[in-house]
C-alpha cells in the first residue's frame, strides 16, 4: 500500500455534504435528552419504579418519550450506513479494497465503546454499531432490491422483539428475582468512590449490551441497510433533486411516528407501548431527517442550521463528552445530583450542555480538521498520524474520507 493509500487526506469543506453533519449535530442533542435520565437515576435498571411526579416533570418525561426516545439513535444508525456507502465509494474510486482498513476501523470503534461502557455509560451504543458494522460489510455488493428486502425483514424482527419486551429498550423490565440492580446502582452512583462505579459498570455493561443487542440490534441493522441504499442513490449529495421525496417522507414518517408515539406514551398494555416505540422510532427519525433536509435547502434555513454542523463533525467526541459531563454532575464522585433532579430539570441541563457543545465545537472546528477522538480514531485506523491542525493540512492528489 503506497503513501496515498495510508495518509487519508480530509475532505475539503466544499466537498462535504453539509446536511449530513447537520443531522449528526441534531442527533447529538436528542441522544443526550434521552440518555441523561440514565445518568441521573436508576431508571434504566430492571425493577425501577418511578416516583410520583409533579405535572411539569410528567409533561417533560412524556415529551422525551414522544419526541426523542428511539428517534435519535435511529438517525445515527441511518447515517452510519450512509457513511459506509460514502467510504465504500471513495475506496472503490481509489482502487482500494475497503476490507483493507474498515475492519480495523470497526475494531477501534468497539474499543471506544467498551471503554465508554465501563468508565462512564453502561448503555453505550458504539459496541453495537461496531459489531453490526461487520454484518453491514457483507451487504456491500448486494443489489438494491436485496437491501430493501433485508431491511424489511430486520424491521419486522424489531417489531416483534420490542413488542415482547414491552417497549422497555432502556433496560427497565420487571425486577430480577434475587438481584436488586436498582439498589446496587444507587449504591454505586451515590458513592464517592469511583472504584464502586467501575465495579458496578463492568458487570452492568455486559447485561445491558446483551439486552440492547436483542431489542435494538435488528432495528439498527435495518437502518444501516437503508442508509447504505440512500448513499448508493446519492440522495443527499443531490438533495435538491429529491425534494419531492423528502416531502413525502416528512408527511408519511410524521404521521406514522406521531401515531406510534401516542401508543408509546398512552397505551396501558406493555406490548402496545413496545409496538409504538418500534414504529415511532424510525418513522419520526425519517421525518426529522426529511424536515431538516428540506429546511437546509432554504437560504435562511441553511444559516439557521449551520451551527449544528461542527457538532456533527465531531459527533464521537461530543457523545463521549456528554457522558463525562453527566457523570461529573450526577455521580457521587462529582456533584452528586443523583436522583435529585426531575425530568423538567434534566431537559434544562440537557439544553445547557448542548449549547456548550455547540459553542465548543464551533471554536474547535475553526482551528482543527477533526474532533480529538475522531483524529485518534482516524490515525489508528490508517496506522499513521493524520493532520490535526488546519495549518498542517496539505491537499494530496488522491483525497478520501
Amino acid at each position: 500500500m503506497n503513501q496515498t493509500d495510508t495518509v487519508m487526506t480530509p475532505v475539503r469543506a466544499g466537498e462535504r455534504i453539509q446536511i449530513l453533519d447537520i443531522l449528526r449535530g441534531f442527533a447529538v442533542f436528542g441522544i443526550l435528552a434521552v440518555n441523561i435520565a440514565g445518568f441521573a437515576s436508576p431508571s434504566i435498571w430492571p425493577g425501577y419504579v418511578a416516583p410520583e411526579m409533579p405535572w411539569y416533570d410528567s409533561l417533560a418525561h412524556k415529551l422525551v418519550q414522544f419526541l426523542a426516545e428511539a428517534k435519535f439513535y435511529s438517525i445515527f444508525s441511518f447515517l452510519f450506513g450512509l457513511g459506509f456507502a460514502v467510504q465504500l465509494g471513495r475506496a472503490e474510486a481509489r482502487g482500494t479494497d475497503i476490507r483493507s482498513f474498515y475492519p480495523r476501523r470497526l475494531l477501534l470503534l468497539l474499543g471506544f465503546g467498551l471503554l465508554h461502557s465501563v468508565l462512564l455509560w453502561t448503555a453505550d451504543i458504539l459496541r453495537l454499531y461496531a459489531l453490526l458494522g461487520f454484518a453491514l460489510m457483507a451487504f456491500r455488493k448486494r443489489s438494491n432490491r436485496t437491501l430493501l428486502i433485508a431491511a424489511g425483514a430486520f424491521f419486522g424482527l424489531s417489531l416483534v422483539l420490542v413488542s415482547l419486551f414491552g417497549g422497555q429498550t432502556g433496560g427497565s423490565t420487571g425486577a430480577i428475582p434475587g438481584l436488586d440492580l436498582v439498589g446496587l446502582a444507587r449504591y454505586a452512583y451515590q458513592s464517592t468512590s469511583y472504584l464502586d462505579v467501575l465495579t458496578f459498570q463492568f458487570f452492568g455493561a455486559i447485561g445491558v449490551f446483551i439486552f440492547l443487542t436483542f431489542t435494538q440490534g435488528p432495528g439498527v441493522m435495518a437502518l444501516f441497510l437503508l442508509g447504505l441504499l440512500a448513499g448508493r442513490l446519492r440522495i443527499f449529495a443531490n438533495l435538491a433533486q429529491h425534494r419531492r421525496l423528502a416531502q413525502r417522507v416528512l408527511v408519511t414518517g410524521g404521521l406514522i411516528g406521531l401515531a406510534g408515539g401516542t401508543l408509546l406514551v398512552f397505551a396501558e398494555a406493555s406490548w402496545l407501548a413496545g409496538l409504538g416505540l418500534a414504529v415511532s422510532g424510525p418513522a419520526l427519525a425519517a421525518a426529522y431527517i426529511a424536515g431538516l433536509s428540506l429546511l437546509s435547502l432554504r437560504p435562511r434555513g441553511a444559516v439557521l442550521l449551520a451551527p449544528l454542523a461542527p457538532v456533527g463533525r465531531m459527533a464521537l467526541t461530543n457523545y463521549i463528552l456528554q457522558s463525562l459531563v453527566c457523570a461529573l454532575v450526577f455521580y457521587g464522585v462529582g456533584l452528586g445530583w443523583y436522583e435529585q433532579v426531575g425530568a423538567a430539570g434534566l431537559l434544562g441541563i440537557t439544553a445547557v450542555i448542548y449549547l456548550g457543545q455547540v459553542v465548543l465545537s464551533g471554536w474547535w472546528m475553526k482551528r482543527f480538521m477533526y474532533g480529538p477522538l475522531e483524529w485518534l480514531w482516524r490515525s489508528l485506523t490508517y496506522r499513521q498520524r493524520q493532520p490535526l491542525r488546519a495549518a498542517e493540512y496539505r491537499p494530496a492528489p488522491a483525497a478520501a474520507d
